[in-house]
């Protein structure tokens, strides 16, 4: 009797475990089964959160580089640019009624060709620097070399190298020189038609 009440307790006890293992494998089921749900709806919101984002980024992404070209262009001078070149063929046929007219000397087209490179150069120097970040040169340099015979290479400079065309005040005071020193070799034109050379001007008290 008592080993048949020993196997009774311990038959009881398999059961109990058996029970439990039971239970415990049913609940693991339970949460297994509830975790790819929510795994796959996490991944599903994630995407679209990532689809939304990236449908955001991508016109951030193509305005950002239309306003860049935008920006790009701005600087070569557009149509204002192209309008500037006029004044070169303007100055050639002032240049060239001065010769025929007046008799011109040879020595003025030396004179605003070597002004000419020099100011080119000086516009490159000052390109590099500013794209370096070094020392600049200074705006009154550039301006003076313009008024000095120089402005048709500086005119150059600033359309081929993009380099002083956006800032408007820079354009007022290039322009009023332009059109001084025009005036200046006009005059000067005129008087040597009248028989007073650059000598005697130089010779002036």
């Amino acid at each position: 009797m008592a080993a048949a009440g020993k196997e009774g307790r311990d038959g009881g006890k398999a059961k109990a475990a058996a029970a439990g293992a039971s239970g415990r494998g049913k609940a693991a089921g339970s949460a297994a089964r509830a975790t790819p749900v929510r795994g796959s709806a996490g991944k599903g919101d994630g995407a679209n959160r990532g689809a939304k984002t990236g449908g955001r980024g991508a016109p951030a992404k193509g305005d950002f580089v239309k306003r860049g070209g935008r920006a790009d262009a701005g600087q070569g001078g557009g149509a204002a640019g192209a309008w500037s070149y006029l004044a070169l063929p303007v100055f050639a046929l002032l240049y060239l009624v001065a010769v025929l007219k007046w008799q011109l000397d040879q020595w003025p087209a030396a004179v605003y060709g070597v002004a000419s490179v020099l100011a080119f150069i000086f516009y490159a120097i000052d390109k590099s620097a500013a794209r370096s970040e070094r020392w600049r040169t200074p705006e009154s340099t550039l301006l003076l070399l313009g008024l000095a015979c120089g402005w048709p290479g500086a005119l150059l400079a600033q359309q081929w190298l993009r380099h002083k065309t956006v800032k408007t005040s820079f354009q007022l005071m290039f322009w009023a020189s332009v059109l001084l020193n025009m005036a200046a070799f006009a005059a000067y034109a005129r008087l040597q038609a009248g028989g007073v050379s650059l000598g005697h001007l130089l010779a002036l008290p």
